[in-house]
């Protein structure tokens, strides 16, 4: 399996992925879920992918997030990765 060296991995958790969830995150107190953080903008999900692809990250879900626009007829009850221009992350 072609692993990415750590350094690059804690690189980008440091500068992108950690501050996103920082900004994003749901207030514990008023939530009473499982979601992390909300409302993350798509063009990130690759950092995010990248860093929790290691064996020792927590197990996340990422749910899509998008509303229908003229090119994309969204279902009612989810939104397609390709869709989307936000996403949520959860605990599995």
């Amino acid at each position: 399996m072609n692993q990415l060296p750590k350094d690059r991995r804690r690189k980008v958790f440091e500068k992108v992925v950690n501050p996103l969830i920082l900004k994003h995150m749901i207030d514990p107190f008023t939530y009473k879920g499982s979601c992390i953080a909300s409302g993350i903008p798509i063009k990130y999900l690759s950092y995010f992918k990248e860093v929790s692809n290691s064996r020792r990250a927590k197990p996340i879900r990422y749910r899509y997030r998008g509303v229908s626009t003229s090119s994309y007829s969204r279902p009612q009850s989810f939104c397609h990765m390709n869709g989307a221009q936000t996403f949520s992350v959860y605990h599995r």
